[in-house]
């Protein structure tokens, strides 16, 4: 008899594991009708001293829902974080908006970037005709240093991390030496007006990779109320 059974063929020779968890993935509740299976099935290399099949998915389960549980927090910080941007946003462009003349306009401009978004250097660079008002921050159309900024005022895209010493001395002036890394946000309103910078004394707080969406709608803002005072021949 031994050695007859011996000689049978193994029924389940042909069978490989890619068969067995496609048949358990097409019949989830397999080992519900076949319960004795459960005692003869080896997790232990999978998940440690599970008792049980149900113990094991359950433990599954719990770390997914830990996963999912903090990928929610993420997501509500992030939220909570852009419904406090919008709503400084809101209220700088307010204060814009009451702005009479060029002068008040940019001093509303870099207040509100200080007071309300933690700027630790705001600068800015505009392109007029000076003399028309005693605003130090323009310059005319045909000024050298404009060259350093050229290729920024043609792309019209915000650029965030480390700039170069000329766009740091053009754009921040004094506070240029303390400025440890910044965003220049190009300023157009169908012409080109000049660049926006927010600058850090922290070398990381402004990098290449971070978004530029807030910063977008920022410099559309700032450019469309100062065209409205601005000088320009």
């Amino acid at each position: 008899m031994t050695d007859r059974a011996a000689q049978r063929p193994d029924p389940y020779a042909a069978m490989d594991s890619e068969a067995v968890a496609a048949y358990l993935s097409d019949h989830p509740d397999f080992l519900l009708h076949r319960p004795e299976l459960l005692s003869q099935l080896e997790l232990r290399h999978e998940c440690g001293d599970a008792r049980s099949l149900i113990e094991h998915q359950v433990g599954v389960l719990r770390e997914q829902n830990v996963v999912l549980r903090r990928r929610m927090d993420e997501l509500l910080v992030a939220a909570r974080y852009n419904d406090s941007t919008a709503e400084r946003l809101h209220r700088l462009t307010l204060e814009l908006l009451g702005a009479r003349d060029l002068h008040e306009a940019v001093e509303a401009l870099k207040s509100g970037l200080h007071d309300d978004f933690q700027a630790d250097a705001v600068g800015l660079i505009l392109i007029g005709t000076v003399g028309c008002e005693p605003v130090p921050e323009v310059v005319n159309g045909d000024d050298a240093r404009l060259r350093a900024l050229a290729e920024l005022l043609e792309s019209g895209t915000p650029v965030c991390g480390v700039i170069t010493d000329a766009q740091r001395r053009i754009v921040f002036d004094q506070a240029a030496g303390r400025v440890g890394s910044a965003t220049l946000i190009p300023l157009a309103d169908g012409r080109p007006l000049g660049v926006l910078g927010i600058g850090s004394d922290d070398p990381g707080r402004f990098h290449p990779g971070q978004g530029t969406v807030f910063l977008r709608r920022l410099g559309a803002v700032a450019a469309r109320i100062l065209a409205r005072h601005l000088p320009h021949g």
